[in-house]
Order: C-alpha cells, then structure tokens, then sequence
C-alpha cells in the first residue's frame, strides 16, 4: 500500500498547496473575465481533501481510541463502570474487583501508549489481547450474550462484546501505518 505524502496528490503527482494551486490554475476565458472550469476546481478540493484525510485519518483514529480505552478504564477503576454486572456474571469465580481493577489500568495504559504512540507496538498487542479475551465472555456465560442460545440473535450485552472485532481492526489498521519494522525494508 502507497502512503501519499502531504504534497503529492491522488493520482501519485506531487502537487502544490491548495492557496498556491488556485492561483496558478489553468483558466477559460469567458469573455473578459477569467472563469476556472469547475471539473478542475472539483478536483483540486477532492485532491486537497483526500490529502488532508490521508494525513490525519490514522493519527485520528489512534487518539480516538486511546481517548475511549483511558475513558472506559478510567471508569472500571472508579468503580463506575456500567460493565460491572456484565464482568460479575461472566467472571463468577474471580475477584470482581481485583479484577475491574486490573482490566482499569490495562484499559488505561493502552489508552496512554496509543494517545502518546510511546511503545505502540506493545500497546497494540495489549489491546488485541485485551479485546480478544473479551471473548471469552462468550464462551463463559452464553446466555447473558444471546438470546434463547440462538447465536445469531445477540442481546445488548453480547453486541457489546461483538463490536470489538471492529476495535482489533481499528488496531490492526493503527498498527499496519504507524508502526516502525523492526528491521530495514527488504530490498523490493
């Protein structure tokens, strides 16, 4: 996948700043006036809006993520988080509340590790583990999660757990841009 710098456009040719671009543009002459055709003003606004989503999409997407996992802790760590029956009824042989306490600081730290990309590669495997284990609330108490056992019909609780499958994709997307190899490109 081709990541395109600030100043190259969609179709792969560096392009100026929008300010500099309308100036320089080609016109048609209308008379005495000088009008550009709107085919091209379309295209440097899509050009100059696909740059700015290009840039700041990932970084978007990892602030909020790392905004909601410091949220979501935060609250486990208070004792005010609405999970708390979910994780009771799930996780019956544990300390509930050694254990929202230590899922609060996990939570937390990912939240940290994402909003500040320090150590992203391990705040991401954090996370993914994080998110998978949540799973295992299926597995533990299926009937908080579906209803009548149908595992198609899922309750509130169980959409719950299931969205997370899209927070590991965020993750795995968050990870796939801006995470550093650990070694130099192979030659290609």
């Amino acid at each position: 996948m081709k990541v395109i710098s600030s100043r190259e456009g969609a179709s792969g040719q560096e392009v100026a700043p929008l300010r500099w671009r309308t100036r320089a543009r080609l016109h048609a002459n209308n008379g005495d006036s000088i009008v550009s055709p709107p085919e091209l003003i379309v295209s440097e606004w899509h050009d100059y809006f696909l740059g700015l989503l290009q840039r700041w999409s990932i970084p978007m997407l990892r602030f909020a993520l790392g905004l909601i996992f410091f949220w979501f802790g935060a609250l486990k760590l208070f004792g005010t988080s609405p999970v708390m029956n979910i994780l009771e009824h799930t996780y019956w042989f544990l300390p509930v509340r050694t254990f929202t306490l230590v899922i609060g600081v996990w939570e937390m730290l990912i939240g940290i590790g994402l909003t500040s990309k320090r150590a992203l590669r391990c705040v991401l495997i954090l996370l993914c583990l994080h998110l998978t284990g949540t799973f295992l609330a299926l597995l533990l108490a299926p009937m908080l999660f579906f209803q009548n056992g149908n595992l198609l019909r899922l309750t509130v609780e169980g959409e719950f757990v299931v969205k997370n499958m899209v927070l590991i994709a965020a993750a795995l997307v968050i990870g796939g841009h801006e995470v550093k190899p650990l070694r130099g490109r192979a030659a290609a």
